[in-house]
């Protein structure tokens, strides 16, 4: 399969999601050092929302499922 070109507007747009995931991150690890659980958790959920969809965006834009990819569980 030959791939194609991605327009430089989505690669900049899934280089803007990498930076704020990782500002997530930075985050999430600040409020791990303060004990603040909760906080925590809800970062972490929504670095994993945003890696997520940045994921099936790249899939949608034609990038192959690496080898050991599963389809996540409908049911869940």
């Amino acid at each position: 399969m030959k791939p194609e070109l991605i327009p430089m507007e989505q690669l900049s747009r899934w280089a803007d999601e990498c930076h704020r995931i990782n500002h997530l991150h930075t985050l999430l690890q600040r409020e791990l050092e303060a004990g603040s659980l909760a906080r925590a958790t809800e970062l972490s959920e929504r670095a994993r929302r945003r890696a997520w969809a940045m994921l099936n965006d790249m899939f949608a834009a034609g990038i192959p499922k690496p080898a050991d990819y599963c389809e996540p569980d409908p049911r869940a």
